[in-house]
């Protein structure tokens, strides 16, 4: 989604000629760059209830998350609680069952985007079947 942004003329002369036109009560703006850009490399997918839950390297639970929007190469969790997952860390995706390979790119507050791998982890199923369970946190 492209925002409008307004085209300014410039005035000459510099800064005395940007003084003068705001003491007229004419406003100085400059045109910024388009904030809104989606760096992205696939669309993303909001997803629906989409539950999964963080590991750590040994399989490990961390935490519960919701998978809130999700591209082929990454997604966006909202974590249950307000734990700091390692910088690489593993994704048990309760739909499809599968641990996927992850690695933060950002956080805001208890909300973190991190980059997926694009296969599932080979050899995961003891740790799956163990997530799938009701006792996963112990």
């Amino acid at each position: 989604m492209t925002s409008r942004i307004l085209e300014a003329a410039r005035l000459k002369g510099g800064a005395s000629a940007r003084s003068r036109a705001c003491n007229r009560g004419v406003a100085w703006f400059h045109r910024l760059a388009d904030e809104n850009v989606d760096r992205r490399v696939a669309p993303r997918r909001a997803q629906r209830l989409n539950w999964g839950k963080a590991l750590d390297a040994a399989d490990r639970f961390l935490c519960d998350c919701l998978i809130a929007d999700r591209t082929q190469a990454g997604a966006r969790l909202r974590l249950a609680r307000n734990v700091v997952p390692p910088p690489a860390f593993q994704l048990f995706e309760e739909a499809s069952g599968a641990i996927y390979a992850a690695r933060i790119v950002w956080r805001r507050g208890s909300e973190i985007g991190c980059r997926l791998s694009r296969a599932p982890t080979p050899g995961k199923a003891q740790a799956a079947r163990r997530m799938r369970s009701r006792n996963y946190a112990l």
